[in-house]
């Protein structure tokens, strides 16, 4: 059952009425005092005592990602990510791993995302030595046993044959990888044939080359104390050696517009799926704050301009939102995105054009850029509500190179956001020229032609290549 409250907005919604929102003042972020050492070996540690609760967790940042898989090898750094934990120690198989680390409700993991490698681990204060062990032997010394390669390697088929099962899915990524171009390192995806090239001695050779001290940043909050903890992470981490050369750049974001729609045929569904935009900025940008205030005014709520005239005023779409999203390293996406009826598939994009143009030749209200501010500053807090958070985001900053005081520098450019500032950054940054169209849907149920868009139409082949025969 909805809260009352939340009825009654969602009634004022339907009516197109707007509520009258009070914004109680924000609790402060606080920081907490980190202790920060680097071992001999070159590992950056950063601890956090805390003694609220009888546990100890911690993570391990690698600079590594898919980004650096080779081109025939593609799905690389996701396997190794996978069968670092599942593989097993020297000591134990990955089941023994399981069974021991169920006894004592504890857990180690890892995985490799687009740009970060990350192990971690949690346990009850009690366990916490005994975990750390397992912990750096999985982080340091994993053995990549065959049977779990062999059983990773089937998930991530069982994973592509089902890529096109969810239109939603398909939108993000067709969107993402045709802005990003399905020839670079950011556009291009794991099929049965690359997957099918890699062998055990690739994840040993990506592991080694990867995963050193000085390309890790170690992390650990909890129920302890930090001279002990301190002791025991040299102990325990002090004999890690393998140093590699320092690790190249993530590749370069290529800034090649794609503009026209982009048709991807799914005949099984009685809506489409929507995403138009283009390339975003980064999270350091300065005019990243405004940015993010003007996408907000655009689709970042109930009283958004987008949900007030697509969903409310012209019954087109449930949900619709808007997003300037900016990565840490490399530039995100612009983007709105949303669902609509089969029927009102071009009406929608249109509309939605309209507000894009719009919100680039005249100032947002007074009232629209209060809201977009606090909507913005209490979702922020919410990231830093407890020292644990606080800790993961301070340890990005610090993996990406941000300055430590990032988070009261960007509160306050969020404050200081003005209507003409949006006004100026919608102009200069919104590129209808630019813009990709993403529709997954059923083209005979579309209604108007997408051609009436007047954009190049250049559909998507969501077939999946089937692997080579050998």
């Amino acid at each position: 059952m909805r809260p009352l409250w939340l009825a009654l907005v969602l009634s004022l919604v339907a009516l197109g009425q707007e509520p009258d929102l009070n914004y109680p003042p924000l609790r402060p972020v606080t920081v907490p005092k980190v202790e920060a050492f680097t071992l001999s070996n070159g590992l950056r540690v950063y601890l956090l005592e805390n003694h609220e609760l009888p546990l100890v967790s911690g993570w391990a940042l690698v600079r590594t990602g898919n980004l650096f898989d080779p081109p025939d090898k593609i799905g690389l750094a996701t396997l190794t990510g996978l069968v670092m934990r599942s593989g097993g120690t020297v000591a134990k198989t990955g089941d023994q791993l399981d069974e021991e680390l169920e006894n004592v409700a504890a857990s180690v993991e890892s995985s490799i995302g687009e740009s970060a490698g990350e192990v971690s681990f949690s346990a009850l204060r009690e366990n916490a030595g005994a975990v750390l062990e397992v912990f750096k032997d999985v982080l340091a010394g994993p053995q990549f046993r065959q049977d779990k390669i062999d059983l990773a390697k089937t998930q991530l088929r069982s994973g592509i044959a089902r890529r096109n099962d969810d239109a939603e899915a398909i939108g993000a990524r067709e969107f993402a990888d045709t802005v990003y171009g399905k020839d670079t390192p950011y556009g291009w995806r794991m099929e049965y044939d690359t997957l099918a090239r890699i062998r055990r001695d690739d994840l040993v050779a990506f592991h080694r080359r990867y995963f050193f001290p000085a390309n890790t940043l170690l992390a650990v909050y909890g129920d302890f104390s930090l001279p002990e903890m301190k002791a025991k992470l040299e102990a325990l981490f002090g004999g890690w050696s393998g140093g590699q050369p320092p690790v190249p750049a993530f590749p370069p974001v290529r800034n090649k517009p794609q503009p026209g729609v982009f048709p991807a045929a799914k005949d099984d569904v009685t809506q489409t799926v929507f995403a138009i935009g283009h390339l975003g900025g980064l999270l350091r940008d300065k005019d990243h704050p405004a940015l993010e205030i003007m996408a907000g005014i655009l689709g970042g709520g109930f009283s958004s301009r987008l949900f007030q005239r697509v969903r409310t005023q012209l019954g087109y779409a449930y949900g619709i939102d808007a997003e300037w999203d900016a990565g840490y390293d490399h530039p995100g996406l612009f983007q709105v995105s949303g669902s609509t009826k089969s029927s009102s598939t071009a009406e929608t994009l249109q509309v939605i054009r309209q507000e894009l143009d719009r919100i680039r030749s005249t100032e947002v209200s007074g009232k629209e850029l209060e809201t977009a501010k606090h909507t913005v500053l209490n979702s922020f807090v919410f990231h830093f509500d407890t020292p644990a958070k606080t800790l993961r985001r301070m340890l990005r900053y610090q993996y990406y190179g941000y300055p430590a005081d990032f988070i009261f520098q960007y509160q306050k450019a969020i404050q200081a956001v003005t209507q003409a500032d949006v006004l100026r950054v919608a102009r200069e940054y919104l590129r209808p020229q630019d813009f990709t169209i993403v529709a997954v849907g059923n083209p005979a149920e579309f209604g108007k032609p997408l051609s009436t868009l007047g954009l190049p139409i250049r559909p998507i082949d969501l077939s999946i290549p089937e692997p080579v025969a050998k």
